[in-house]
């Protein structure tokens, strides 16, 4: 372990690491974790270290080598997944290691199952962990990671532990192949001949990697928002997302249904494609194309590599869809989708016995989102189909490459569409999305308008509405791709190594700022807050009706307010909302206080703010114009409706994020109420409870960092 300390001295001292979260404000955003819960952390984290190559530690090498799955049958619940596991690893069944891994690869898909169920079965954590280093010895690299995560996500025991974030794991799904060709080229030569890589610079003992320097192979007119869809903490959120809510895994095993995984599906995305609008337009780059099945313009060249080496997909500009070997997928698409425009226009779906189900009413929401992605929690998975990952495949132009099969297990290429941790990067994303999402407004609109008085909220009038200036500029963070790099024998055999590789990349970020809301209410109440943010001008210059923007507000703030009788004034910080969350600390930096901590130096904080399924905060606002740029902000003052079950029930909110509670959600209102259906101007007249503010949004050029932006 000496090699991770020495990392995380050389990193903190030179201050190139990504910073430690600055300490909460409030005391109560921490939690002491016991020496127990440490061992757990520290015995976990271990796993995720240099996870591409062979195992080294000789306490994982006699545990992954004399575990009998068989033997120790009864410590598992589910013994089907035991005997399953057993021979896939006996016959060598398996997605070989160095190779890609594509979860929406049917077969790679069952084998994530297989490995989840015998993970979750686990009867005690003992059992999870030897499991645990058993596939980790067994098993393709990408795969482990990813169903190890999910594992300890969902599992009971496991809440609390905190999982490496991807791009320090796998800093190859993040980072060009340039980035990390001279990253290894680093450690193997020392830093004798950095005169040869102009991209990069010393600092103390570390080696800086500037990531602007190494882009201009894939500059496209895309290139100035790649700031947004390169972002490596957005990417990790989508993926985290997904880790959370996976399509395969469902209430058969556990409860995710109960949390209204449907409803979120929609949300998540609605949120991500509005934020993306506002980057576009703070770009000059026009609306989001529309998706057709015919030509897609836009091209995409990722300079993504693969850790064996071979580069990811390329779609090209131009992207003829109407070839030959296109037609079964096309047929797909267009078959799939009308299947949910008939759902949509007719009124219900139909069951596998052939009933029929309304879903003309504000409920379905939740039904039409796991119909669209077609999960295991579809009502009728086997008729409606996944249409998305077939687009997916289609524009990520990986379905020219036809598997190759070894003992019956498929060996991919995948695109970036079709890794989670990568598909934002790709414009084809937004466009995909946009035709989804169009989806959810036809139906939305099948919904009876809100009235007068649902929207109203009587005796409660906002008088007036201030927003501090809002500043956004880039500044550079650093990436630790430390664990990217091969270990030599000595490092092998010491776990030493004075030397470490980060990555300088330049992100967006806003001065804090407070949202003051004046209000006078004739009685107390007790009511919900919601902030809004959206574009008041189109591309084309021309202000977007209400009802048309509706799609387009992002949501980056909600929570509860006691109202006094009289004036009140809500003061709120952008830095104080639920719906997001600060960079996650680097794992060196994770490590090496868990260290502390169990050597009795130092109590181990757990920051119970760093929730992974919250927006990155660095991104609530986008980047605007330098002499400023117009949008609006939506406040918007309810009744308190408490959900059906109450926040918190069945788990504790400090450690855990209750997925399959049922209890995630602080109000029994819809996501993104009121404007999760078309609000036009006639609805809110006279509606003392909704505010619409212009602001000006502007960006604080910073000459020392180069980026590329229109400003």
């Amino acid at each position: 372990m000496a090699r991770l300390v020495l990392c995380v001295l050389a990193l903190v001292a030179s201050g190139l690491c990504i910073p430690e979260p600055a300490p909460s404000v409030e005391q109560q955003h921490t939690v002491v974790v016991s020496h127990e819960d440490l061992e757990q952390q520290k015995k976990l984290m271990m796993l995720f270290f240099h996870t591409h190559e062979p195992m080294h530690l000789p306490e994982h090498i006699e545990i992954a080598t004399s575990w009998d799955l068989k033997k120790h049958i009864d410590m598992y619940n589910n013994a089907t997944a035991v005997h399953l596991v057993a021979d896939m690893v006996e016959h060598e069944w398996l997605l070989p290691q160095g190779l890609p891994f594509n979860v929406l690869e049917p077969e790679h898909t069952f084998q994530v199952q297989t490995f989840f169920n015998l993970l979750y079965s686990a009867k005690t954590f003992d059992t999870f962990y030897k499991t645990a280093v058993y596939l980790r010895y067994h098993i393709n690299e990408y795969m482990f990671v990813y169903v190890t995560t999910v594992a300890i996500h969902h599992r009971a025991d496991t809440q609390g532990i905190i999982v490496p974030p991807l791009y320090e794991i796998f800093p190859s799904f993040f980072n060009n192949g340039e980035i990390m060709a001279t990253a290894q080229r680093i450690t193997t030569h020392g830093m004798h001949h950095l005169g040869h890589y102009p991209s990069t610079y010393v600092w103390d003992n570390n080696v800086v990697v500037m990531w602007n320097t190494t882009v201009w192979p894939y500059y496209t007119k895309e290139m100035p928002v790649a700031y947004f869809t390169h972002d490596y903490g957005l990417n990790n959120y989508y993926y985290n997302i997904h880790a959370l809510y996976p399509f395969w895994l469902g209430s058969d095993v556990a409860p995710l249904i109960k949390d209204h995984r449907g409803e979120w599906f929609w949300f998540v995305h609605k949120q991500i494609l509005a934020r993306y609008y506002m980057e576009r337009l703070s770009n000059g780059l026009g609306e989001i194309p529309e998706l057709g099945l015919d030509v897609v313009q836009q091209g995409y060249t990722s300079g993504l590599v693969f850790q064996n080496g071979i580069p990811y997909p390329v779609r090209p500009h131009y992207f003829w869809l109407q070839q030959p070997w296109f037609v079964q997928k096309i047929n797909k698409i267009v078959d799939w989708e009308r299947r949910i425009h008939d759902v949509i226009d007719s009124g219900f779906y139909t069951t596998p016995t052939g009933e029929h189900v309304k879903i003309h009413h504000p409920e379905a929401i939740d039904v039409i989102g796991r119909l669209i992605e077609a999960n295991v929690d579809s009502p009728n998975n086997k008729y409606y189909k996944d249409f998305i990952s077939v687009w997916k495949n289609l524009l990520g132009n990986s379905i020219v490459h036809e598997p190759v099969y070894w003992k019956g297990v498929p060996w991919v290429l995948p695109s970036v569409l079709e890794q989670y941790q990568t598909a934002l990067r790709d414009p084809a994303f937004y466009m995909i999305w946009k035709r989804v999402l169009h989806l959810f407004t036809l139906w939305q609109q099948k919904l009876p308008y809100y009235t007068h008085e649902e929207l109203s909220l009587p005796g409660v009038k906002i008088e007036k509405v201030e927003v501090d200036k809002l500043v956004t500029y880039f500044e550079h963070t650093y990436m630790n791709v430390t664990n990217h790099l091969y270990l030599n024998e000595h490092e092998i055999k010491h776990f030493v190594d004075g030397k470490s590789v980060v990555v300088q990349h330049p992100r967006l970020n806003h001065k804090v700022f407070s949202v003051r809301t004046h209000v006078h209410s004739e009685a107390p109440k007790n009511v919900v807050v919601r902030l809004f943010l959206a574009p008041k001008y189109d591309s084309f210059g021309k202000e977007i009706p209400l009802h048309k923007n509706t799609e387009n507000f992002f949501q980056f703030d909600q929570f509860t307010y006691s109202l006094t009788q009289g004036d009140n004034v809500i003061v709120r910080t952008s830095n104080e909302n639920q719906f997001f969350m600060k960079d996650m600390p680097s794992s060196y930096v994770v490590y090496d206080k868990v260290e502390k901590a169990l050597g009795g130096q130092e109590q181990f904080l757990y920051d119970t703010t760093l929730k992974i399924d919250h927006f990155p905060q660095r991104l609530l606002l986008p980047k605007g114009r330098v002499g400023g740029m117009p949008f609006v902000v939506m406040v918007h003052i309810s009744e308190f409706h408490a959900p059906n079950v109450l926040y918190g029930t069945g788990f504790d909110p400090k450690m855990s994020l209750g997925l399959g509670s049922g209890a995630r959600f602080h109000t029994g209102d819809p996501l993104g109420y009121p404007l999760d259906r078309p609000l036009h101007e006639w609805q809110i007249h006279d509606v003392k409870n909704i505010w619409f503010q212009d602001v000006l949004i502007h960006h604080k050029h910073t000459p020392e960092i180069h980026v590329a932006h229109n400003e």
